[in-house]
């Protein structure tokens, strides 16, 4: 496989670096680290990529977006990160519930929803998890039951992200017409209807990121429900496969991520003074790690191919889960084994050189439960992809 720029990508990609080293100077940094504090800041820089072009790269153009294909939207999220870009504090919108609602959802709500989404005006949440339903999504018990105009929803959800910011959420709710995957509805949720409640979870980062969300009662109008009644599964899927597109396509940059790795080997010496590239075990661990960050980038590659068509993505994406998740961790734990003491030290202690790297370590680990967990990727790629029966 030809992983080097064709010519179009090669031009694309020169824009986008050229705009970042102008654009970026102009947001008053340092970025905050609360998450409600960071809002304004990333409602800024979303209206600069707005305002550029550079915001729902691969959304089609009459809602905003500049109906690229996957590859172009890849190759800005790598130029992103080489020039230290603010995170997307949206994700759930631009990259989860957007793509639905633009495949499943009325034209009304592609005019509602979508540009929103784009300008930075609306931040979107994921109601799907529960406390008794994690990875086994399908046993969610939250309920809707139908009333005149819409629908009466009682429930909790939880490990929501960025509930507290969110102004609408992706909402699963149980409807009835049989167990399990059938009789699950699909809505949009306004978060500030009466009977909502949002409170703040702090994760291991010691950040209010997550939170638990109550439904006591809320009113869902009939025209927030996203495809059938009932028939909710499928456009759940399609949520998590755009969701597994987004994390093994561009969550991290492993090719970035390893080149520093590289180069910080290179400038690093051990205890008694020897260039520490001259280990054996270290530079066996550095080829290891190169080499599969090169094979993710090709299976990253393989998942935009698959996603040049106007369906959502198929079981390919998780493959790139599967692949990119351990990778990840094993990049962060590796470069923090470089350090003092192997880099044991608190999560807020200020040792810069090391610190995002502690932070990855740490996230990494949830990043392999988003989206499905690990079980859930094997079990789509045995049944899906090879054809095995079902376990």
């Amino acid at each position: 496989m030809d992983l080097s720029d064709a010519l179009d990508e090669a031009e694309f990609r020169q824009g986008v670096r050229t705009w970042l080293q102008s654009s970026l100077p102009e947001l008053p940094w340092p970025e905050p680290s609360d998450m409600v504090d960071k809002a304004p800041f990333w409602r800024q820089w979303q209206r600069m990529l707005f305002d550029a072009g550079y915001a729902g790269l691969t959304w089609p153009a009459e809602y905003g977006g500049q109906g690229l294909d996957e590859r172009m939207r890849a190759i800005f999220t790598e130029e992103c990160d080489y020039a230290g870009a603010p995170e997307r504090l949206n994700i759930i919108g631009e990259d989860f519930a957007g793509p639905t609602v633009a495949a499943f959802g009325t034209d009304a709500q592609k005019t509602r929803y979508l540009r929103s989404i784009l300008n930075g005006q609306d931040i979107w949440c994921q109601l799907f998890s529960e406390p008794d339903s994690g990875s086994d999504l399908a046993s969610l018990r939250t309920k809707a039951t139908k009333v005149d105009g819409g629908w009466r929803i009682q429930g909790q959800k939880i490990w929501t992200s960025r509930a507290q910011l969110a102004a609408h959420a992706i909402l699963l709710a149980r409807t009835g017409g049989g167990e399990r995957h059938k009789g699950i509805t699909y809505f949009l949720l306004p978060m500030d209807s009466e009977g909502v409640t949002v409170r703040p979870l702090a994760h291991m980062l010691g950040e209010e990121e997550f939170n638990e969300v109550f439904l006591d009662d809320v009113f869902i109008p009939d025209e927030n429900m996203v495809g059938e009644v009932d028939g909710g599964w499928k456009v759940a899927m399609a949520t998590l496969a755009f969701e597994r597109v987004a994390i093994a396509t561009g969550r991290v940059n492993t090719t970035k991520a390893i080149e520093d790795i590289i180069a910080d080997v290179r400038s690093k010496k051990t205890a008694d003074g020897e260039p520490l590239g001259a280990d054996p075990h270290v530079r066996q661990k550095v080829a290891d790690l190169w080499a599969r960050a090169l094979v993710h980038r090709t299976i990253s590659q393989r998942v935009i191919s698959g996603t040049v068509s106007d369906r959502p993505p198929g079981p390919v994406t998780s493959i790139g889960k599967l692949y990119f998740c351990p990778l990840v961790e094993d990049l962060a734990d590796f470069r923090l084994s470089l350090e003092p003491l192997g880099s044991q030290f608190a999560l807020d202690d200020q040792y810069a050189e090391a610190q995002w790297w502690l932070r990855l370590a740490n996230q990494s680990r949830g990043t392999a439960i988003a989206g499905g967990s690990t079980f859930i990727q094997r079990n789509i790629v045995a049944e899906r992809i090879l054809g095995m029966p079902r376990s």
